[in-house]
């Protein structure tokens, strides 16, 4: 439980998620000092695609996909 608190300081203390789009696991960076996805820039056409079509976060990779305006793998 206390690994679970401390996340919101720390990625180190994170357990994995996984990406609704690929499926790889990766670690959301969200902490009290922000999270690396707010540093990729993202169309508002591809925000809202993303927000039809996701719940939760994606992995950088997917991510980085949408950005760039090519669209990532789905095999979730």
């Amino acid at each position: 439980m206390l690994r679970k608190a401390l996340g919101i300081f720390s990625e180190k203390y994170k357990d994995p998620s996984v990406c609704e789009s690929c499926g790889e696991e990766y670690i959301c960076g969200a902490t009290v000092m922000g999270c690396w996805c707010m540093k990729i820039k993202v169309s508002d056409e591809a925000r809202a695609e993303m927000k039809a079509k996701f719940e939760k976060c994606l992995c950088p990779t997917c991510l980085a996909a949408y950005a760039s305006g090519s669209k990532a793998k789905e095999t979730v």
